[in-house]
């Protein structure tokens, strides 16, 4: 007999392909920089407030997990780059979350040779590019001795029960970011001929429909609103897409400090007094 899956497993799963999401967006955003440059990265870091995705988590014992999952999200996003930017993203992001991660005993970065290997060969790349903000960054982490060299990607143990299930590490980044949203769909099809030949369709439908129910009078006749119902919908959304809102917007500033509450309320004064000890600098 098949036995449920844990609600912690299925919370996990869901939580780490959001995280995948919402990394793929923010390396999206930093290749339109067209730069290899840690400033910019910062820059962008900043913004997006991208501290906050350790914040309001459901179970302050998941934490770790979480920092595991991004820890291999960001991996993949290395591993199976888009661009030589979103590559050296990757990196700078792995860097960031390592030393934001707001738990006392940090979980270290899983890393075979193989992504040893591929993030050496972009750090070499970046020195030849003049780009010594990755190569300082990469020395450090090594110093600090962040990663934990293992042989296999998945945590191996007696029984299966007690290795933690992950998904297989293949290629499917930057795959759902590209996927185009019902509504962008939906207004394609409007603006297409599709429309045209469906409406005349369906007049013709009709038409057939109210000839047959003259000789059986048994069948109702209706007249058919599926086009105009289509029509409506579409000039409800374009209205309301258009409309300005009223609400004032809040500037970056004003966001990131009220998010970077919501970030210390995770991290305790003992974790803070660690956090010095091993020189990792504030984001503000």
């Amino acid at each position: 007999m098949k036995k449920n899956k844990p609600l912690l497993y299925e919370y996990d799963k869901e939580l780490a392909s959001a995280f995948q999401l919402d990394c793929e967006f923010f390396l999206l955003e930093y290749e339109k920089y067209e730069s290899c440059s840690f400033k910019d990265f910062v820059t962008l870091w900043r913004e997006k407030a991208f501290t906050n995705v350790f914040a309001d988590q459901k179970y302050a014992m998941f934490l770790k997990d979480f920092c595991e999952n991004c820890f291999w999200m960001v991996k993949k996003c290395l591993m199976f780059p888009k661009s030589i930017y979103t590559q050296i993203g990757a990196f700078y992001l792995l860097y960031g979350l390592y030393y934001k991660q707001p738990v006392r005993n940090w979980v270290k970065i899983r890393i075979t040779l193989e992504e040893y290997q591929k993030l050496y060969e972009l750090v070499l790349e970046m020195k030849n590019r003049r780009q010594l903000d990755a190569v300082y960054i990469f020395f450090k982490m090594k110093t600090d001795e962040v990663f934990l060299f293992v042989a296999e990607k998945n945590a191996l143990g007696p029984e299966d029960r007690f290795a933690k299930k992950v998904d297989l590490f293949k290629n499917d980044t930057f795959v759902k970011v590209k996927t185009e949203s019902c509504l962008s769909m939906f207004q394609d099809i409007c603006s297409s001929e599709l429309l045209k030949n469906f409406n005349k369709t369906d007049k013709e439908y009709s038409d057939l429909k109210k000839k047959y129910s003259e000789k059986c009078s048994y069948i109702p006749s209706f007249s058919s609103t599926l086009v105009e119902s289509i029509q409506t919908f579409k000039q409800t959304f374009e209205e309301i897409e258009g409309e300005p809102s009223d609400q004032p917007q809040s500037s970056v500033s004003e966001i990131y400090e009220s998010r970077t509450a919501a970030k210390n309320k995770a991290m305790t004064s003992k974790n803070t007094g660690y956090r010095e000890q091993r020189n990792v600098k504030p984001t503000k």
